[in-house]
């Protein structure tokens, strides 16, 4: 019967994970830096683009496999060649970019932008002093601490022009939540509280994901680019002259044309909101929890993959890293939940909703697609997520049964 035929097994040949866009949902092609290494003593700057993170299409955002840019950071230290894993986004326009000669790719005829915007030296509107993509090469780390603390003072050092209410409001936030570095500088520190409060409610709810995400902070983006948040599982912050261990930063970024704009990032949510793009009620904060479903939905496939931190990668974890990662960039587990939501969800109510149509009533960007078709799912989670968060009892039927395994998933 229907409802039999409804319930779906654990197989797709289509999983991927893209870009998406708030407004016209159009969606990128994306591909990725990647490495493959197993060995204590092997260079890390040993690219394949057949595996994962040896190499496989769609981070986002998309890097192709090109070695980053060189940048040194005065006093400290330089970059090292290392990858990007993944991040997802909320966007309001498409790209694909290219570390080192950044290419940016839009619809409507747009001329790519062929330079990397410059580096922010002092405070201007709409920016950020803070530098989020330091690197550094040569320093010996031998403990867990030890990768803390090279986080927490490269996010420190650049605090001395911050308002001291705004600094109140970060060290809150590192010390009642667990996150490392939060870079808040430039931002009005009643929004800062704001974003203070949506982690307040998501960490009461899930106190077991302190400790992994290492930084929260400001972040300063092409206004070409578009996106309003991200979130970023794996960037290489460390190593030890290009050896093992690598010091791996977890972030959620936010996007300074938008949360240093408030009226812009208003009017740019409601819009969604109208449309149904995003979900009903949403707010200027309520993003964040939209990157926060992400990375719940990142530690409960940690913990699928028995993978414990990603904050230092060694010879021990690099299998087990680089399986988790395809794993998160094919969008297989992401779908798994998904897909043992919607079978719940059948069982319970006889209902005979095919499988999208009931991701959709979530909204129209929990069924966010690729350019080549393909669905994003891990989008679905952290839409669900969003719901929750911001209508609880009269979120979606879909959004509680998908928030019902994420939950189970990361052990709350």
């Amino acid at each position: 019967n229907n409802v039999n035929e409804e319930i779906i097994s654990n197989s797709d040949e289509n999983l991927q994970t893209n870009d998406f866009d708030t407004e016209n949902e159009e969606f990128s092609d994306n591909q990725n830096l990647a490495f493959e290494s197993t060995d204590q003593n092997q260079p890390i700057n040993n690219f394949d683009n057949q595996n994962m993170m040896s190499g496989v299409n769609s981070f986002n955002p998309p890097y192709n496999n090109y070695l980053p840019p060189i940048k040194p950071k005065k006093n400290i230290g330089i970059i090292f060649v290392g990858f990007l894993f993944l991040a997802f986004i909320v966007v309001l326009a498409l790209f694909v970019m290219k570390k080192s000669n950044i290419l940016y790719y839009f619809k409507n005829g747009v001329n790519p932008y062929n330079e990397d915007p410059p580096t922010p030296t002092t405070k201007r509107p709409y920016q950020t002093i803070i530098i989020t993509d330091n690197q550094y090469e040569g320093v010996k780390i031998n403990s867990v601490s030890d990768a803390h603390e090279l986080i927490s003072k490269d996010s420190t050092s650049q605090k001395s022009k911050c308002p001291s209410a705004i600094k109140k409001v970060e060290e809150e936030i590192i010390n009642n939540y667990g996150i490392t570095a939060v870079n808040l500088c430039e931002m009005d520190v009643e929004f800062a509280k704001e974003i203070s409060n949506v982690l307040k409610k998501i960490y009461n709810e899930f106190p077991s994901i302190r400790g992994y995400l290492t930084n929260l902070t400001l972040n300063n983006v092409s206004d070409l680019n578009g996106y309003i948040a991200a979130f970023m599982p794996s960037f290489p912050f460390a190593n030890y002259n290009s050896y093992y261990p690598w010091v791996i930063k977890t972030q959620v970024l936010l996007n300074t044309t938008y949360f240093l704009n408030k009226e812009r990032l208003s009017l740019s949510i409601k819009s969604a909101v109208d449309v149904g793009h995003f979900p009903k009620n949403a707010t200027i904060s309520s993003p964040v929890a939209h990157e926060f479903g992400h990375y719940l939905s990142f530690l409960a496939l940690m913990k699928h993959h028995y993978l414990k931190s990603v904050l230092i990668i060694d010879s021990n974890n690099i299998d087990i890293f680089n399986s988790a990662g395809l794993d998160f960039n094919q969008g297989t587990f992401s779908l798994e939940m998904i897909k043992e939501a919607y079978n719940n969800y059948i069982r319970d109510t006889g209902n005979s909703i095919q499988f999208d149509a009931w991701r959709e009533t979530i909204s129209k960007y929990a069924v966010a697609k690729n350019n080549n078709g393909k669905y994003i799912y891990d989008e679905t989670i952290a839409e669900s997520f969003h719901d929750l968060y911001l209508n609880g009892n009269n979120a979606a039927d879909a959004s509680k049964y998908i928030y019902q395994v994420l939950k189970s998933k990361v052990g709350a």
